[in-house]
């Protein structure tokens, strides 16, 4: 083989990401680098010490994998060409490089060698700004999560690009009359994102055990196994609007999946719009006019309901999938009417011959755009808006920078954005992406802060990218290089299925060791093992609820209403459950009204009930209390008359409700507006109402505050001391509610008022005895009502002033 003839050493560079072809590429030679100028400008060729293409398989010759995504990292580690230039066919991952065929004896190449080689000068070139755009979108990210607590638009960069990548690849497949193969696609992609994902997920379920506290475990696991199924968007949003979860509000380790997941669905359903297209392009038909026109359908719709969505339910919409697909469709038009603008424009890339047109506008346009997008978040706070009509500004900055491309001027963006930093940043962002939440997230729960100060911040970044660089070299790397995992779609398969069998193994494992070690319910008449009228100066041996035991300690009624006590028509938010089934024959009824802190209650009405053969039905709603006659918010408007109308069909005998509000920061309670109407209207239909005194709420999840002391080998005592509050400082003096009065002639009325045990001695305490209070920030434990309240409410209610039906029953 001549010298002439001979293969260039095995490049370092990211192959064939969109641009359409633009001639026979200007090779640049390898050199040592003895100067930083040549570092930060000339990339050079590296070699084992990098990434192999991710998307370029040994099965499939040179195109057939060409489609990418905003993750895609590929060889340039380095920033890395070769003597053959940009579009050079990637490295292979061992024996002879793919697409090198058998010489003939005269060394001439084989026919369809050369015809592959003629179809790699035909692959779409290496767009290296757009390798460190992607480093500047996950940089921003970064730099907003640890010191500014912002959204930067970064997340939104990477949909957009996800979809430029992925559009141009299949719309290039569709015009050259090459299979779509959709399915080795998904296998390809998914082959390249889990594993790298499973091992982060890995890592933090290891860490959580040690470093979270055990009331944010579950969690924990329960997003670990949906950000492997990329579904995490999905349970954030339920999350969002599940009033009985602890961490809604709380930063967990593997949040920021939520974009992952979104990303992985549009890369399911994404590819399925140029199905309907492979018929018209079989035919010869353009394509790119009617997916313009299809994208741009799906992108309006999504957009309006983008911005309705963010307007009503924000919390909700920032992770809805269909209320971001808008930007994916907005990347999918640039890709689609991309050469267009370039030929319009004259735009040419760095291996051409020929310059571009406009040079200094498109500097200043890549300039522009780079601006932009740094400015996202810092001149407004666009946190509260996301994802909304506001997400154009860091799509349209991207498009900017996409749009300019080269601009064959050393001060351009491009130029810039093209470095081997910049390169090295790209080539590391995914796994980048991945780890530097975590690492945040444990860094700030260790250290008690809400944000990184500038130096701990410095050490959490300088660690994400050492991680990150592990984290492709050992993981990444090894499972996108391998040949063997590419040469059958099963072995693809089974990377898949195994990243995910772990991640599931593992926190399914944790959760049984967690369910053996639970610790049941105490019987209604127990006694606790230590007195819940005291604050222990030293640990009990246990102190329950556990932290992975709060999601029982909302009570339940065994039984879904059913038979007569069904109601006649659903109403939102209001999951009637009763005490007895269908076909029981109580001798009366007792219906909770009101909000979740009357629902408290219902464990301590379980033996007084069982005790007179009652049926209880539970017909709460979160977050509304039961007030006839007053105005109400969207939300709670309805629930008083569905109550009523309830109420006058089922005829109960008792009905308890809540009759006072506390406030979290102050002693500021009263009683509820309407509350002496609300009786009223009970009692006058003959109905003895339990009106209940609220208890203290507070500003911080107390349960969360008591626990990171007691967890840390502090007592309840220190505990009380860090968490608690003198009673004074949370309930009046006297009970607002206790001049309340029952209509002449009507049913009874029995105040019942608990404080004296909730805030013993006068002080608010978030443990006594070996007993969690509270679950949250204003919710009793059940534990904790089982054991102090029950006996009370039973002593009351079967007393002189008890409710005068249940008496009359016996």
């Amino acid at each position: 083989m001549r010298d002439s003839e001979r293969r260039p050493a095995p490049a370092d560079e990211l192959s064939d990401w969109i641009q359409e072809p633009s001639g026979e590429p200007v090779g640049r030679s390898s050199r040592a680098r003895t100067r930083l100028e040549d570092w930060l400008t000339a990339p050079e060729t590296a070699r084992s010490t990098t990434l192999d293409d991710w998307l370029q398989g040994p099965v499939e010759e040179h195109a057939e994998q060409e489609a990418e995504d905003a993750w895609s990292t590929g060889e340039s580690v380095s920033g890395a060409t070769t003597a053959g230039g940009y579009g050079q066919e990637p490295r292979p991952t061992g024996g002879r490089r793919r697409g090198e065929e058998r010489r003939g004896a005269d060394g001439a190449e084989a026919p369809h060698a050369a015809a592959r080689a003629g179809a790699r000068r035909q692959r779409p070139a290496f767009r290296a700004e757009l390798h460190g755009l992607r480093a500047v979108a996950l940089g921003l990210v970064a730099v907003y999560h640890i010191w500014l607590g912002r959204v930067s638009g970064g997340v939104d960069v990477f949909l957009f690009l996800s979809a430029f990548f992925l559009t141009g690849t299949f719309v290039r497949r569709l015009e050259s009359g090459r299979p779509l193969g959709v399915p080795r696609y998904w296998l390809h992609t998914f082959k390249r994102l889990l594993p790298p994902a499973a091992a982060t997920i890995l890592l933090v379920l290891g860490a959580s055990a040690v470093l979270l506290p055990p009331s944010q475990w579950v969690s924990v696991m329960q997003q670990a196994v949906a950000s492997a199924v990329y579904l995490q968007n999905l349970l954030l949003a339920v999350m969002q609007v599940d009033y009985q979860n602890q961490d809604a509000g709380a930063a967990s380790p593997l949040q920021h999946f939520w974009s992952l997941s979104v990303q992985g669905q549009a890369f399911v359903v994404w590819p399925l719009l140029f199905l309907l297209m492979r018929r018209r392009a079989r035919a010869g038909k353009p394509v790119r006019l009617p997916l313009i026109a299809l994208v741009a359908v799906i992108g309006a719709a999504s957009l309006a309901w983008s911005v309705l969505s963010t307007q009503t339910q924000q919390q909700i919409a920032y992770f809805d999938t269909a209320a971001r697909m808008w930007e994916f469709a907005a990347g999918s038009l640039l890709a689609l009417t991309l050469p267009l603008l370039d030929r319009l424009s004259g735009a040419h890339r760095p291996e051409d011959p020929l310059r571009p047109r406009f040079g200094a506008l498109r500097a200043l346009v890549g300039w522009a755009g780079i601006v932009a997008l740094l400015a996202v978040g810092v001149l407004v706070d666009v946190s509260a808006l996301f994802p909304g009509w506001i997400a154009l500004w860091p799509l349209a900055a991207a498009g900017a920078v996409v749009v300019a491309g080269h601009s064959g001027r050393r001060w351009g963006a491009d130029a810039l954005l093209s470095t081997r930093p910049a390169a090295f940043v790209g080539d590391i962002s995914y796994a980048l992406y991945l780890v530097h939440w975590p690492l945040l997230v444990l860094w700030l729960h260790h250290s008690e802060q809400e944000r990184a100060g500038l130096l701990d911040g410095l050490a959490v970044l300088t660690a994400s990218v050492l991680l990150a660089w592990a984290l492709t070299r050992l993981v990444d790397a090894p499972i996108r290089r391998s040949a063997w995992l590419e040469a059958r779609p099963w072995r693809a398969l089974t990377a898949v299925a195994v990243s995910v069998a772990l991640v599931a193994g593992a926190a399914g494992a944790w959760s049984l060791t967690l369910t053996r070690e639970s610790t049941p319910d105490p019987t209604p008449t127990a006694s606790p093992a230590l007195p819940t009228d005291e604050v222990p100066s030293e640990t009990p041996s246990e102190i329950l609820p556990h932290g992975w035991e709060l999601r029982s300690q909302w009570p339940f009624l065994p039984e879904d209403c059913s038979g007569r006590w069904e109601p006649a028509t659903d109403f939102d938010n209001v999951p009637c459950d009763q005490l007895l089934p269908a076909g029981a024959e109580p001798a009366g009824l007792v219906v909770i009204l009101g909000s979740s802190h009357a629902r408290q209650y219902v464990p301590a009405l379980l033996p007084w009930a069982e005790e007179h053969d009652l049926q209880i039905v539970n017909l709460h709603m979160n977050g509304c209390n039961f007030v006839p006659g007053m105005e109400r918010g969207s939300y709670c408007d309805g629930y008083d008359e569905y109550a009523l109308d309830y109420i006058d069909t089922v005829q109960p005998d008792v009905v308890l409700t809540i009759s006072t509000r506390t406030a979290a920061d102050s002693a500021e309670e009263e009683m509820l507006a309407g509350q002496a109407t609300a009786v009223e209207v009970l009692t006058a239909r003959g109905i003895d109402v339990l009106s209940v005194r609220d208890n203290p709420r507070w500003e911080d999840n107390a349960y969360q505050c008591a626990e990171a002391v007691i967890t840390a080998d502090g007592t309840p005592a220190e505990a009380d001391e860090a968490c608690g509050a003198d009673v004074s400082e949370k309930l009046a003096p006297e009970n607002p509610a206790g001049e309340l009065v029952a209509a002449d002639g009507g049913g009874s009325l029995t105040v019942l008022d608990f404080s004296d045990l909730i805030c013993p001695d006068g002080r608010c305490a978030p443990v006594l005895g070996d007993t969690y209070v509270y679950l949250d920030e204003d919710h009793l434990t059940k534990r904790f009502v089982q054991q102090t309240i029950t006996p009370a409410m039973t002593e009351a209610l079967d007393g002189p002033d008890g409710p005068r039906s249940i008496r009359d029953l016996g």
